[in-house]
């Protein structure tokens, strides 16, 4: 028996020899990089991606699997572009435990890795493919045992070093399009439960939504994969860049957080954040935010907040401005609660300083609704431009798992007296609320006198931002809410044009989408005053439009609608006024002094630019005006004509600026423009007076604002008396007049040398009648409705010499 035991022990050891003899045969002649083409062709066939491995493959088996590969390049699927490569990469991972479901990684290295990851509006990833086929929809999952359900990957990796890792993302769906990079990452052992130091340095560049700069720091990671929870110690992370609705970001966290994935909860014990950043106007600098502990925990219905310190320190623009706010505690569960009062204040400097106080009484309420009742803000100002005086009472709700917060019983109270300003009083009461997916609003009250109420909804998970509000006046005046100097007639010229460069950015109309409504009993802004006003606007991915516009201003009534749009940088009105004073309609819209009176004026014009010369460049469309009882300013055309026996005797022009003081009356006036090209032309004026009929055309170049025209006026009528003889002497002859030169400085020149003939073929006219005894035509308005069928002299010599024939 002992003789077989020992022969198959013998045999055994023999077998033993010849397995490790061929399992170190088999290692050192396994070469690796025979089975590159196999990948290449699995990848191609299964995959429909090509892979390119352009170095070599490092491989070993025992005591661990360890493979080092170089140069390796995938496409995306069915097609060309690049969807990962990677410079270098190792990977080593314990045999002996894997007989025991374990994954013992020794390490993790890679560098120079580039990744790209999209997925298109329905969803579809371009990795989709490399997660297998998806099991189909209607075949039901079979059940996994009860002892390998929900066990997680039980997995120990000795250390990570990942350096130059680059992921491009594009997320149509998420809203998201940017590049991820990861210069650095170095850890210590990460295993389930186990402390690991982290040390990183990463950027972001991002432009949906707006997301730029640096991340780098240290900490202490522990994960916990059983709950999907990880622990952060010994935090000491900077932040410098950019983030949404804020630049030039700088900020610093330290302290300890955790994360529960199976609660959802939070718990933070002495964080500590400073930042630095800039959010429009507003600049802060060595602001910090301290909170002792804090703790959310919602399957408890749990909240503590202590010692929460908030300091804010900066600037908006040049005026010094500073927060606190102080709350020692805050603590709930369920229905029981209790806490301390918050308070704080607010301090801006300048030359309108505001200072306010606030503060509220102790919390009331349960988790799901906790209450600051009697929230009391105390708003003064006292300074040589400005002294304010007002209170701000509310109820202040907060809503934690809504992450909700809420005013009622809003009341608003202030007196505000500013140099150069009608002194104000306001007077507001109503309610407001707010969570990060809306807002609402509805407030109603008092300005001076004036009854207002506005109301509406903003959709804050929207993208961009959608409101919808609603706003009624009895008055509105924006004067007396702007500084000195910035209402009408502030400017040193008021009739002065925008210069030319001055610049248009339409791109503020992309920040949000809106719909709104307003309606004021009078309405004024700068030099515009206007009544029943009635505003429809809708704002739409950079696209404003106004389809109604209607209001009573200038005498008379104006109906219109407009656009503007921001992704071709155009505007266009379509306006009709009726009944309008035209000179004070000039004035306002153009800054100009040159025509006076009543009537219909429309305009259907647009334009593109993004300056103020490009706008009016580019201007295009029709307009027209039908007046009546005005003038045309800068010339008196009857007078002028008056003198025109000196004129017609040298056979001079005459030149003259246009001066204010003169003016051509009109009983009725009518002209069309065409505009292209920001310059308007014009063929068919049509001006009467009961002396003289004006008909003209030219152009006015509104980009050059610059005016080429020529005006022909016939004198139609004379009066008796002064003047009466030199009207007479240009009875039915058309004169011209051409208008040169800029709208601020119009030159009027009377071309006599072109009627000169024509004076003195009616002045043979007269001479011959008298001789002959022959009446002329009567003169006045009658003359000149018959002046075309009246008999000439030679008709009358004819008609007088047959009648003495046949006597």
């Amino acid at each position: 028996m002992s003789a077989w035991i020992k022969r198959i022990g013998i045999a055994l050891a023999v077998l033993l020899l010849v397995a490790i003899a061929a399992a170190v045969y088999l290692v050192s002649t396994f070469d690796p990089n025979r089975y590159k083409g196999m990948a290449v062709d699995w990848m191609k066939a299964n995959r429909n991606r090509t892979l390119a491995i352009d170095g070599p493959i490092e491989l070993s088996v025992f005591p661990r699997v360890a493979v080092k590969l170089s140069r390796l390049n995938l496409s995306e699927a069915g097609r060309s572009e690049q969807f990962a490569a990677i410079d270098s990469a190792a990977l080593a991972v314990d045999v002996m435990p894997l007989l025991s479901g374990r994954v013992v990684v020794g390490r993790v290295e890679a560098s120079g890795v580039r990744a790209q990851l999209l997925r298109d509006a329905q969803g579809r990833r371009n990795t989709d493919d490399l997660a297998g086929p998806a099991a189909p929809a209607s075949a039901p999952s079979k059940a996994e045992p009860k002892s390998a359900a929900g066990k997680p990957l039980d997995f120990d990796i000795d250390r990570v070093t990942l350096k130059d890792v680059r992921a491009r993302v594009k997320d149509d769906q998420g809203g998201i399009d940017g590049e991820l990079v990861l210069d650095s990452l170095s850890t210590g052992r990460i295993a389930n439960g186990v402390e690991s130091a982290i040390e990183l340095a990463a950027k972001f560049d991002f432009r949906k939504p707006v997301l730029k700069g640096s991340l780098d720091g240290k900490t202490r990671l522990t994960p916990d994969l059983a709950t999907g929870s990880v622990r952060l110690a010994d935090m000491n992370l900077t932040f410098k860049g950019d983030v949404p609705g804020a630049s030039a970001v700088e900020t610093n966290v330290r302290g300890a957080l955790a994360y529960d994935g199976a609660k959802g909860s939070v718990d933070a014990k002495g964080l500590e954040l400073q930042l630095a950043a800039r959010a429009g106007a507003i600049q802060v600098a060595g602001s910090t935010l301290a909170i002792g502990a804090f703790g959310y925990d919602p399957t408890k219905q749990a909240l503590r907040v202590e010692q929460l310190k908030l300091r804010v320190k900066g600037s908006r623009g040049k005026d010094p401005l500073a927060l606190e706010l102080d709350w020692p505690q805050l603590d709930v569960e369920g229905q029981k609660l209790k806490g301390s009062p918050l308070e704080g204040k607010l301090e801006l400097g300048g030359e309108l300083p505001v200072n306010a106080s606030f503060k509220s009484g102790a919390p009331t309420g349960t988790f799901d609704a906790v209450a600051l009742p009697a929230f009391e803000a105390k708003l003064s100002s006292n300074s040589a431009a400005r002294k304010l005086d007002g209170t701000l009472r509310a109820n202040l709700g907060i809503k934690p798992a809504k992450s909700a917060i809420s005013l009622e019983a809003l009341e608003l109270k202030a007196n505000i007296e500013d140099k150069g300003l009608k002194p104000v009083a306001l007077s507001l009461k109503g309610s407001a609320s707010a969570s990060p997916q809306a807002a609402q609003w509805a407030v109603s009250g008092q300005v001076n006198t004036n009854n207002f109420a506005i109301d509406g909804n903003a959709n804050l998970s929207a993208s961009p931002l959608f409101v919808k509000a609603n706003a009624r006046f009895d008055a509105l005046d924006l004067n007396t809410l702007l500084p000195a100097g910035a209402s009408a007639g502030a400017t040193p010229d008021k009739n002065a044009p925008a210069p030319a460069d001055a610049p248009v950015d339409l791109s503020p109309l992309r920040a949000l989408n809106a719909n709104v409504s307003l309606r004021a009993g009078s309405f004024v802004f700068r030099q515009y005053r206007i009544a029943d006003a009635r505003i429809e606007a809708q704002l739409d991915n950079g696209m404003l439009k106004v389809p109604v516009l209607q209001a009573k201003a200038w005498g008379g009534a104006l109906d219109a609608n407009a656009l503007a749009d921001a992704r071709a940088n155009r505007i266009a009105v379509k306006a009709v006024a009726t009944g309008v004073n035209v000179n004070a309609l000039l004035k306002d819209v153009a800054g100009k002094d040159l025509l006076e009176g009543t009537g219909r004026v429309a305009m259907d014009v647009d334009t593109t630019g993004k300056s103020i010369g490009e706008l009016r460049s580019h201007l295009r469309g029709t307009a027209s005006m039908n007046l009546r009882d005005g003038a045309i300013k800068g010339i008196n055309l009857a007078k002028s004509m008056r003198q025109a026996k000196a004129a017609l005797s040298l056979k001079d022009d005459a030149s003259t600026k246009a001066v204010q003081t003169e003016k051509t009356d009109f009983s009725e006036l009518s002209a069309s423009f065409q505009i292209a090209d920001g310059v308007a032309r014009s063929s068919d004026l049509d001006l009467k007076s009961p002396y003289l009929r004006l008909g003209g055309d030219g152009a006015a170049d509104i980009g050059k604002g610059r005016i080429d025209y020529t005006a022909r006026a016939t004198v139609t009528g004379t009066a008796a008396g002064q003047g009466g003889a030199e009207l007479a002497a240009l009875k039915g002859v058309t004169v011209p007049v051409r208008l040169t030169g800029p709208f601020e400085a119009i030159e009027w020149k009377i071309q006599w040398s072109a009627v000169a003939a024509g004076a003195v073929q009616n002045k043979l006219e007269d001479k011959l009648r008298d001789k002959l005894g022959l009446k002329a035509p009567a003169g006045g308005a009658s003359a000149a409705a018959g002046a075309a069928s009246a008999p000439t002299p030679k008709q009358q010599l004819k008609e007088k010499l047959l009648k003495g024939l046949f006597k």
